[in-house]
């Protein structure tokens, strides 16, 4: 995360983020750090790791071209709202080219991190093979970080439950089902055990 940050201006990208909203901010740094923990328990490259990182830091750089009344609206957003959130995906993706960033990692990842494999994604409506792997990467990351996170006016998921609508969010065909399933291996907590029988031979 440190090297990440430090590289290519990012810490840039994330000081503009937490000026403007605390909240993207620190949503920014949790997908980024599950991203990087994600790549190392999937073996990874340290490149590969270092880009996927530094690509879930900014995959929300646009959301500082909303307007903040929206961003922090307490109840539910009217379609015209959503449609104006919606174009943070578009408006990052200019943001960062326009400020030279050649990474096409770091750039799909700004523009396409809401698209889905249906389709019913944007804001393009990629499907499948369409949408990257880092892509889906990070889409899985950040979903999960926002449902454990509280969103007025729902409260935050428990991680078995956000778990659980990652895998419902598979299985209707949106999010990578493999990759979901590594997510919710590498991350759910450890059951607990069961301590050995000490009674008698032979099993019970």
């Amino acid at each position: 995360m440190l090297e990440a940050i430090e590289h290519g201006g990012i810490a840039n990208w994330l000081d503009a983020v937490r000026a403007y909203d605390d909240r993207i901010y620190q949503h920014s740094l949790m997908v980024a750090g599950l991203a990087a923990a994600f790549a190392s328990t999937l073996g990874f490259p340290a490149g590969d790791r270092l880009r996927l990182t530094r690509a879930a830091l900014v995959h929300d750089v646009g959301k500082a071209k909303i307007p903040i009344s929206i961003l922090r609206k307490a109840g539910r957003l009217e379609p015209y709202e959503v449609s104006i959130v919606r174009t943070h995906a578009s408006l990052g993706y200019q943001m960062l080219k326009d400020a030279g960033v050649s990474d096409p990692a770091m750039l799909d990842v700004a523009r396409s991190h809401h698209e889905r494999l249906d389709g019913s994604g944007y804001p393009e409506g990629l499907r499948g093979d369409e949408i990257g792997d880092f892509v889906r990467l990070v889409s899985v990351c950040d979903v999960y970080a926002a449902l454990v996170a509280p969103r007025p006016p729902r409260p935050s998921y428990d991680i078995p439950a956000a778990l659980a609508e990652l895998e419902r969010e598979a299985g209707a065909g949106r999010l990578e089902g493999a990759i979901v399933a590594m997510f919710a291996r590498t991350f759910a907590p450890e059951p607990l055990r069961p301590e050995p029988a000490s009674y008698g031979p032979g099993p019970h």
